[in-house]
């Protein structure tokens, strides 16, 4: 199973869940309003002086094919970026559990 975490300026946010709806992700997470200095573009500090914030978008997979997937389709969503300021970060990792209400998705050992 994997976790993908996505952050991006509030700006591509929208751009990112269409993406994401159009390749049949239904269930992910974001958090609004995160303040964020990344490797390329300016800080977004929401201040006058760093203006801007971003956005962060968690997604869960017990699929790793599907996971393998987003992961090519979020590099192509970059590939397609005006300028750095629309590039998002992404960083993946292996999950041990997985659930939701009363059903269970356990990595098998």
């Amino acid at each position: 199973m994997k976790m993908i975490y996505c952050t991006c300026n509030i700006s591509v946010l929208e751009a990112l869940l269409k993406k994401l709806e159009a390749i049949n992700v239904k269930d992910y997470q974001v958090v609004d309003h995160v303040i964020a200095k990344s490797v390329k573009g300016v800080p977004r500090f929401d201040t006058p002086v760093w203006p801007g914030y971003n956005a962060s978008v968690f997604l869960q997979f017990h699929d790793e094919e599907k996971a393998k997937t987003v992961l090519q389709e979020l590099r192509t969503f970059n590939k397609n970026a005006h300028n750095e300021s629309e590039l998002i970060t992404c960083c993946s990792w292996t999950i041990d559990d997985y659930f939701y209400g009363e059903s269970f998705i356990k990595k098998e050992e």
